[in-house]
């Protein structure tokens, strides 16, 4: 079989240095508040209670269920 092994400048990469970030970073503004503003939870909703069981159909009986009721029905 012939196998080349290719020549160690062929095998060579050549790596382009990256531009320092900290030029970058040094012209930037101030914010008026923290970046994770944005992320503070807001206001609970108010929690409606489920409503009866209703007859949609005859023999079938029905509700939306709701928190938390749908809780309680699962691991209760």
């Amino acid at each position: 079989m012939n196998h080349q092994q290719p020549s160690a400048s062929a095998a060579r990469v050549e790596w382009e240095l990256l531009p320092s970030l900290l030029n970058m970073l040094g012209g930037r503004r101030q914010r008026a508040q923290p970046a994770w503003m944005e992320t503070v939870p807001s206001e609970l909703e108010v929690v409606e209670p489920s409503e009866p069981f209703h007859e949609v159909l005859p023999g079938l009986q029905m509700r939306e269920v709701r928190e938390p009721d749908i809780f309680q029905i699962f691991f209760g």
